[in-house]
């Protein structure tokens, strides 16, 4: 397992560093949780992504289901191909676009 994290980049801003996997997903979570404290609209940008599976997108619908429950919402730039490939075949890829994107 590589050395992933999440860094901030601003008050409603992250990026995620290394692997999204089944690996690694559960402490993303763990490390996510301090900004799903309260209701904003955040940005997480994947860009950072080394590896991505099942376990990655399920995690990043997780975020997005989390801001959604505090009255807020979350906007992802540069989901990894293998995200957006696993949510094409499972027919939910709208579902990581933002509100412009799937317009």
């Amino acid at each position: 397992m590589s050395s992933t994290r999440i860094e901030r980049d601003g008050a409603f801003s992250f990026h995620v560093e290394g692997e999204m996997t089944f690996a690694t997903a559960k402490a993303l979570l763990q490390q996510s949780a301090d900004f799903f404290i309260k209701p904003q609209s955040l940005e997480v940008d994947l860009s950072r992504v080394t590896a991505a599976d099942s376990a990655g997108l399920a995690l990043l619908l997780e975020w997005k289901s989390m801001a959604i429950r505090l009255g807020g919402q979350i906007e992802v730039k540069a989901i990894p191909d293998a995200m957006m490939s696993i949510a094409h075949l499972c027919r939910i890829e709208s579902l990581l676009l933002s509100d412009e994107a799937a317009s």
